[in-house]
């Protein structure tokens, strides 16, 4: 994410599923930033989401999450660093063959991503030149509490 090039200017630009965390450093975010506001069009809109320090801290961090599905199954294994904010994850996946239905290939995959505060999103977006909107909570659709 912190190359991008374009040969043009967007209306709009998304990122989701988190991305925003992996970035580990802050000048990497601010220059992520600064990279979709230049292919931004004067009134464009970027939409991303993220994941706070508080959700590692409460929600995800040092938990374990599984889920059997028909098409496979996962263990997502968090261990969140209060000190550094960052959430290490190990994933491993059995995906079900499409050929073989009583075959699953397993893979594993560890990722790493920081947590950021709404208060640092913020900063960031205006140091990269750009106004921040608005904000809404996933679950409620609402803006933001210290809670969420």
């Amino acid at each position: 994410m912190c190359v991008l090039e374009l040969y043009g200017t967007e209306k709009s630009m998304v990122t989701v599923c988190d991305s925003m965390n992996y970035l580990l450093e802050e000048d990497e975010i601010v220059w992520t930033l600064q990279s979709v506001n230049r292919y931004l069009e004067p009134s464009g809109i970027f939409i991303f989401d993220f994941n706070t320090v508080y959700k590692y801290e409460t929600v995800l961090g040092d938990t374990t999450i599984c889920e059997n599905r028909e098409e496979g199954s996962f263990i997502w294994e968090n261990y969140y660093d209060k000190e550094e904010q960052i959430n290490e994850y190990d994933l491993t996946l059995f995906i079900r063959e499409e050929k073989q239905e009583q075959l699953y290939r397993k893979f594993e995959e560890t990722h790493y991503q920081r947590g950021y505060s709404l208060e640092q999103m913020q900063t960031f977006v205006e140091e990269a030149g750009m106004e921040f909107l608005a904000a809404y909570d996933a679950e409620t659709k609402q803006a933001p509490t210290a809670e969420r």
